[in-house]
């Protein structure tokens, strides 16, 4: 699958020491920006440092598949995701690839969130995986935000520990799960989203959110098959028994 590598104008990276955002003579906004209708909490902040910041913030759209994020790049923005999702994950040198977790419609991207507050480099990789639309703030307006905005230091807080707690259980599963067992519960999630019988996906995409290989999770979902739990076809996989995926996926 081909990827496109997201480019854009940034200026030169910023950090903990930029000089200050200037807040002279700061207006409440009268031009609310559509994208904030997808962060209500965000919308609600009145604080000046975020209303500066909102009105910093450059808009985009990036088409499916586009890499957002490289490991070990520079961070020079904090990220929104406004609509679609944005597939965060790891690359071990022999090639395999493991999903860390989703940034979607109405989420921060809490790749950049650390990167910027540890003043290092990216730690992972991220590629979206439809039509995203994100928002863009300068690192020097986050970092004035932070430091001077109650209710946004509350609202990245509280959706830092959120996402720790989802890390937390993929650890779990990773370490004490079969895999037979994840894949199960994945195909059930996928399914359950989409409240469907079908899902197109690739056996290879299964294996990079699953951190396995496409061989690997070939032969477990040929056993599913085998044992009329799914149906295989090219690119898509179809439930025949949500009874039988569900018994497993609780062993």
């Amino acid at each position: 699958m081909s990827r496109h590598t997201f480019t854009r104008d940034t200026g030169k990276p910023h950090t903990s020491g930029d000089t200050p955002v200037p807040r002279n003579n700061v207006k409440p906004l009268t031009d609310i920006p559509g994208w904030l209708a997808s962060f209500p909490s965000l919308a609600s902040i009145t604080d000046t440092a975020w209303l500066e910041a909102v009105k910093a913030a450059k808009e985009f759209v990036l088409p499916p598949d586009t890499v957002v994020i490289r490991e070990h790049q520079p961070c020079r923005d904090f990220l929104l995701v406004a609509s679609g999702n944005v597939h965060i994950f790891k690359t071990a040198e022999d090639g395999r690839e493991i999903m860390l977790y989703r940034t979607c419609h109405g989420e921060v991207c809490i790749l950049t969130l650390g990167t910027l507050l540890e003043g290092t480099d990216y730690s992972a990789n991220a590629i979206t995986e439809n039509e995203v639309h994100a928002v863009a703030i300068p690192a020097a307006h986050f970092h004035t935000a932070m430091a001077e905005s109650n209710d946004f230091r509350a609202f990245i807080l509280h959706d830092l520990s959120r996402r720790m707690r989802e890390l937390m259980g993929l650890v779990g599963h990773v370490a004490f799960e079969r895999l037979e067992l994840r894949l199960a519960c994945l195909l059930g999630q996928l399914y359950g989203q989409g409240n469907t019988t079908q899902i197109d996906i690739t056996h290879e995409e299964l294996a990079r959110r699953l951190g396995s290989t496409r061989v690997v999770v070939s032969r477990l979902l040929k056993e599913f098959e085998h044992m009329r739990r799914v149906k295989l076809q090219r690119g898509r996989i179809e439930l025949l028994s949500s009874e039988s995926l569900a018994q497993l996926s609780k062993k």
